[in-house]
């Protein structure tokens, strides 16, 4: 079965940041209006923003490990996420999350794993819970 029959689009590009304030303003003065606000594990902020159904993930980090401002996934937006992993196992896609992972972000959570390509771009399946 082709991924394809489970994916609608993008849902979001995510990127770190240590500048989250900075960030939000240049996304708004440039369009973008927050959509939605959480709390990450270690308590710092992660923010989506939208504009014209493009949506961007900003999330505080330490500047130790990760590089600020470095897009580090895109979201394709699914709508079967389980069969989806299955067939990802089943095309010996190289997973780098574990396995289907779950976060508490948007109102009732989300499901999501994330592969890695040859070029060691990370495309993240996610799933929002309804």
């Amino acid at each position: 079965m082709k991924h394809t029959n489970y994916i609608r689009g993008i849902q979001h590009i995510g990127i770190p940041t240590v500048k989250l304030p900075e960030s939000i303003t240049f996304y708004e003065k440039i369009g973008f209006k927050i959509i939605n606000e959480e709390k990450q594990s270690n308590d710092k902020k992660v923010v989506f923003v939208e504009a014209n159904q493009l949506v961007i993930e900003l999330w505080e980090i330490e500047s130790k490990g990760q590089k600020n401002g470095a897009i580090d996934h895109i979201a394709l937006d699914v709508t079967d996420i389980e069969k989806l992993y299955q067939d990802a196992i089943n095309d010996k896609l190289s997973i780098i999350s574990k396995g289907i992972e779950s976060l508490h972000y948007w109102k009732k959570g989300i499901k999501f794993f994330i592969v890695e390509g040859p070029n060691q771009e990370k495309i993240e399946f996610c799933q929002i819970n309804v």
